[in-house]
């Protein structure tokens, strides 16, 4: 009898061994599945980072042709190659080679390095007219044409230009949508500046709010 008793009892205690040993496997692959979850959103959270910070350092400088703009694109002062980008307070600008025919106005803003450091211009300048008390007259120039490269301005008189066209007075306009204005000269946003710089300039123009005859074009080497 004592014989019987025991091999009934060896099965059962088998049986609570194997289902002791199947929840220990439950419980290691939760744990796993639980880690793996954590590294995957890690991960994700880290690639999102990147893209973010790619994006965002590349601002609006290098915009196309037909946007219009007062002021330069984003602060910037990240240059190409490791050379910084030109601060408005590095440089000072001119207006050079004007040329006039046709009911035309052409001529070249000159951005010259006055600093003692090397550094870089790219994309385009913002530009308007302004009257007496600085105020803004008719819309900002609108950006046109051009390949956007990087110029770099070598210390002490590195230059870089930028084609500034507007009709001649008023032009091919009906004088009503012209507006014929005086302008006391030019407000130049460098590119990707926020701080400007002025040019003494007497120019009658049109500030119509429908004229949009003021362009400029990227910087250019010289």
């Amino acid at each position: 009898m004592r014989s019987t008793t025991a091999r009934r009892r060896i099965p059962a205690v088998a049986t609570q061994a194997a289902v002791l040993a199947a929840v220990g496997a439950l419980a290691l692959t939760a744990c796993s599945s639980g880690n793996g979850s954590s590294n995957a959103s890690n991960a994700s959270i880290a690639t999102g980072g990147g893209n973010s910070s790619t994006a965002a350092s590349n601002g609006g400088s290098a915009s196309g042709s037909g946007s219009a703009s007062a002021q330069g694109s984003q602060t910037s002062t990240h240059g190409s190659g490791g050379v910084p980008a030109c601060t408005t307070g590095q440089l000072k600008v001119d207006q050079e080679n004007p040329d006039v025919g046709a009911g035309q106005y052409y001529s070249k803003l000159v951005f010259t390095n006055a600093s003692g450091t090397t550094c870089t211009l790219t994309g385009f300048p913002g530009v308007s007219y302004v009257k007496q008390g600085g105020v803004q007259s008719g819309n900002a120039a609108v950006r046109t044409g051009g390949h956007v490269t990087t110029v770099t301005l070598h210390a002490h008189g590195g230059r870089a230009s930028a084609v500034l066209h507007d009709a001649n007075g008023v032009g091919g306009y009906d004088p009503g949508q012209c507006q014929l204005s005086s302008a006391e000269g030019l407000r130049v946003y460098p590119p990707n500046q926020k701080a400007a710089l002025f040019i003494p300039w007497k120019h009658d123009h049109c500030a119509g709010a429908s004229v949009h005859s003021l362009t400029i074009g990227a910087v250019t080497a010289g």
